[in-house]
């Protein structure tokens, strides 16, 4: 799948939202004229995560869990192309950033004017409809009310 990248998704908070993948997703992006960190949601299942960013200058990646703590980060791994392979373990919306360097707290840097095309694969296709983990609470809490009230007027 390819998604091209619009703003404003400097943070993760506003990140862009990609509503699925087919197992792999590209990202294009132009920084002409913008030095934000651009971040990008996307549902996910546990499995071997990889992304890799391509361009003209030092880019910079990270991968944030789906409450937001940052669990991966890579600066320069082919030259100065970042590269994250990551074990997801829990089905999500999780997080990826690309910035340019020195900005290690991916909040936006080393100017403008390049473009880049980042590259995510995942284990499995992933939809929108993996619940988040609140969800998932909810849910098990109704399904245990109506457990006990199916027993009480047995």
């Amino acid at each position: 799948m390819i998604y091209n990248e619009t703003e404003p998704n400097d943070s993760w908070v506003t990140a862009n939202i990609v509503s699925g993948h087919d197992g792999t997703l590209v990202i294009n992006r132009s920084r002409v004229g913008d030095s934000s960190a651009d971040y990008f949601r996307f549902p996910a299942v546990p499995g071997l995560f990889t992304k890799t960013v391509c361009c003209a200058r030092d880019p910079m990646l990270a991968l944030f869990d789906p409450v937001g703590n940052m669990v991966a980060a890579n600066d320069d791994y082919y030259g100065l192309l970042p590269y994250i392979a990551y074990n997801l373990t829990t089905a999500g919306i999780w997080t990826v950033t690309v910035t340019g360097w020195p900005d290690r707290g991916f909040v936006g840097g080393d100017g403008s004017n390049w473009a880049y095309q980042a590259t995510v694969t995942f284990g499995s296709p992933a939809s929108a409809e993996i619940p988040e983990p609140g969800t998932v609470v909810l849910l098990a809490a109704g399904l245990a009310g109506l457990g006990l009230r199916r027993r009480r007027t047995s």
